[in-house]
């Protein structure tokens, strides 16, 4: 992550502790104290991404993690949920387009 800018930090860090819970742009809004378009600048600028595309690839880097840990001790339901995603056809969707494997292949690894 790019530490030039503190609000950035400041979202970044927030985004890490909530991860599990859905992630509204108020609530980056009040962490930070800064408009909307502020953040959607300074994550684009830094990040080349908007607060919500990298909430969801921190999502996506944590279950990966998850799942190599726990291979299969751990449902990969279980896992998406516990990073935060709501729809489990969204998680699979998104989770094979980012690393080219099923989550629950992975698992199996």
């Amino acid at each position: 992550m790019d530490n030039k800018h503190p609000l950035l930090t400041s979202a970044c860090e927030y985004i890490e502790i909530n991860l599990h819970r859905k992630i509204k742009i108020l609530e980056l809004k009040q962490h930070t104290k800064c408009s909307e378009r502020s953040l959607q600048l300074i994550f684009k600028k830094h990040l080349n991404q908007s607060p919500f595309e990298y909430i969801e690839e921190q999502r996506l880097l944590k279950a990966h993690a998850l799942i190599k840990q726990y291979k299969q001790s751990k449902k990969t339901t279980d896992i998406a949920r516990e990073v935060g995603f709501r729809h489990l056809g969204r998680f699979s969707v998104k989770f094979k387009k980012r690393f080219g494997v099923r989550a629950s292949h992975l698992a199996k690894l």
